[in-house]
């Protein structure tokens, strides 16, 4: 067993978050209707800003942790509230989370002082600077919060894996001490799905090592004193043009990782046997897999029926608010057929892109089986080689991008006559396209999320090729548009701003109220 291995094997075998926590150390404990009410809330939220999973908690810090610092909440209070807040949501387990912890928060927290008070100096990026700021300090929370050591352990064991087999193009302008550091964020990003706020911390602290945790006042005012450059540096990384070109050619490679963990994860001790008898290895990737490949297709299920529900809601409101209006006092009349097609088209669409995913099952586990052998015996392996390659199509880019533009107006112009010629107004035959394109983009990325879980890529047929050619304007517009229908959700904003804050001072009035009373009771 190669050494990067044992030491997989030996992160995996200690306490993972808070199973770390001493026992019998006091912790916080919530009341049951502070929790309900909390938790209902979340869950209302994450229907109207889907995210993923995973990113929930972490993004439930951040939007707490800028309630606070546009408050007059004390900074030693600050650290106790995130935390009892966040067990409210059930984003941390009741009567587990150690009081103590509230301690270890305070002087994270403290040191970003100066760096919160340097983006001040950055004029009309201000407000950029200022996020960016927040990622990072929400993310080392979270961190601190629940260590994530066996995700780190597995990025670190693909990492120095993947740093072997990875060729890269000698053409192609980096610098060899970029190239390692390139692969370790790429690798980051596709392996643990993490967004630009964790990125954002981890190639931070990967220049400055001595970050995370308490430091001094003086290294946190020299930080901050020199904020934009250490911004500058740690974005050049984050949006090197080989970025999104390494993160594909490694993405349908991380499901092998994924699934040597889970088997060691499943018994260490185990493990250890099964590397000696290959049959006995396989057969534990094949169960791994199954059950990795069952829970891959319940949660397609429960992404798709949210977003269908979110969606079909979304455009009964529209429906109401805009299509019926503008029938009734504009054109007089309401037409029935290109209403209900608006309100139903969308979210049966996606329904059918999402849900009619494909995993051929048996050949997965042959391919799994292969690249986890080769893994384990450090043996070189076709599928694991990764070359990186210089674009080879630069020269007739200025043509692609003409015939693409044609294509695009061909595919918007044909869609929007055929709803023209059976009965659609402007109106309806905007917001059909406008979804179309973001129905089509989000249905595209939920089926492109089987490279999750499958090595092998389907492929492409004729119809299917031809099919890509049309689709791919809706695509690229409808990831243009999730961007820009982001940062204008009117729905968020109302959540954040309205309803959020004087739900959360509800609520903690309601727990005190019932730790009065629960006082008053035991003094009886």
């Amino acid at each position: 067993m190669s050494q990067r291995l044992l030491q997989l094997m030996q992160s995996l075998k200690k306490p993972q978050g808070l199973a770390a926590s001493e026992a019998g150390a006091e912790v916080i404990e919530v009341s049951g209707a502070a929790s309900t009410a909390a938790t209902l809330y979340e869950k209302v939220r994450t229907v109207v800003d889907y995210q993923e999973e995973h990113l929930l908690r972490r993004n439930a810090i951040l939007r707490i942790l800028k309630r606070y610092l546009g408050s007059d909440v004390p900074l030693e209070d600050m650290s106790e509230n995130l935390l009892q807040e966040l067990v409210w949501a059930k984003y941390l387990p009741n009567q587990q989370v150690p009081t103590s912890l509230v301690e270890s928060l305070n002087p994270i927290i403290k040191k970003y002082e100066p760096l919160l008070h340097a983006t001040d100096s950055f004029g009309g990026r201000k407000d950029w600077a200022f996020q960016w700021v927040m990622d990072v300090m929400s993310t080392e929370i979270e961190y601190a919060i629940a260590p994530p050591l066996g995700d780190e352990a597995l990025v670190s064991y693909m990492y120095e894996e993947m740093r072997q087999r990875v060729m890269w193009d000698p053409e192609l302008p980096i610098k060899d001490a970029d190239k390692d550091l390139l692969l370790y964020i790429a690798i980051h990003k596709v392996l643990l799905k993490s967004n630009l706020a964790t990125l954002r911390f981890r190639v931070f602290t990967l220049y400055y090592p001595e970050w995370p945790g308490g430091v001094s006042d003086e290294y946190a005012d020299k930080i901050g004193l020199h904020l934009e450059t250490v911004i500058k540096i740690v974005e050049k990384q984050l949006t090197h043009p080989v970025m999104i070109k390494l993160s594909i050619l490694l993405r349908r490679k991380t499901s092998v990782f994924h699934v040597i963990k889970d088997v060691i994860q499943h018994d260490p001790d185990e493990f250890l046997i099964l590397l000696q008898d290959p049959e006995k290895l396989d057969a534990a990737v094949a169960r791994i897999l199954t059950k990795r490949t069952k829970d891959f297709r319940t949660r397609l299920r429960r992404t798709v029926t949210r977003s269908v529900m979110f969606l079909f809601i979304t455009k009964m409101l529209l429906a109401i608010i805009l299509e019926v209006p503008y029938d009734l006092w504009i054109l007089h009349e309401t037409n029935w057929v290109p209403l209900g097609i608006n309100i139903l088209f969308h979210p049966l669409f996606l329904a059918f892109i999402a849900l009619t995913v494909s995993i051929k099952e048996h050949k997965n586990k042959r391919d799994h089986r292969a690249a986890v052998r080769a893994l384990v015996v450090g043996a070189d392996q076709e599928f694991l080689n990764t070359h990186v390659k210089r674009e080879s199509f630069s020269a007739w880019s200025k043509i692609f991008d003409a015939v693409y533009a044609i294509t695009f107006l061909f595919t918007y112009g044909l869609i929007g006559t055929f709803l023209y010629n059976i009965g659609f107004n402007w109106l309806s035959i905007t917001l059909f396209l406008f979804f179309l394109s973001l129905v089509t983009f989000f249905g595209i990325r939920i089926r492109t999320s089987t490279k999750d879980i499958v090595l092998s890529g389907a492929r492409s047929s004729l119809p299917g090729t031809l099919f890509d050619i049309f689709m791919l304007p809706l695509v690229r517009a409808g990831r243009w548009l999730s961007v820009k229908v982001a940062k204008i959700n009117v729905f968020i904003y109302f959540f954040d701003f309205i309803i959020e804050a004087p739900l959360k001072v509800a609520i903690r009035f309601i727990e005190s109220w019932l730790a009065f009373l629960h006082e008053k009771k035991e003094e009886i």
